[in-house]
């Protein structure tokens, strides 16, 4: 019984230590909120959200993979676009790869649902709030 348990213990403290390491990675890749405005991307009316991402860790990184930007209108979340390949007002897209020790442009489009302002919320912790233009 003594075994049983101190191997729980063992892998509680092991697990532990795995989660601990997740605020290394949010350190290392950081996220600021440039701008946001009003765009037409494939047909369709989004908005942009214009940022700087820089990649501190030691690899290449697509920013999407450790960022989260979510955007609101009226309290309900819009859906994300990604024009792969494509840039908008010289930003490359969130799913574009940045190397290491990079500081990128980086925008982040979403379908809007109305003329309601957006919310738009980072993974840090970061809110803004964008006025949609007629």
């Amino acid at each position: 019984m003594k075994k049983i348990l101190l191997l729980f213990v063992m892998f509680v403290c092991a697990f532990t230590f795995v989660g601990c390491g997740g605020a290394s990675v949010q350190n290392e890749h950081k996220i600021e909120y440039q701008s946001g405005e009003k765009v037409n991307v494939v047909d369709r009316d989004c908005v942009a959200i214009y940022t700087k991402y820089t990649n501190d860790s030691s690899e290449t990184a697509i920013p999407a993979d450790y960022i989260t930007v979510k955007a609101f209108q009226n309290g309900k979340e819009i859906p994300c676009i990604v024009p792969t390949g494509e840039t908008t007002n010289g930003y490359i897209q969130c799913d574009a790869s940045v190397q290491s020790g990079v500081t990128a442009e980086v925008v982040w489009l979403f379908e809007l649902s109305d003329t309601s302002p957006v919310s738009v919320e980072f993974s840090d912790g970061q809110k803004y709030e964008v006025t949609i233009s007629q």
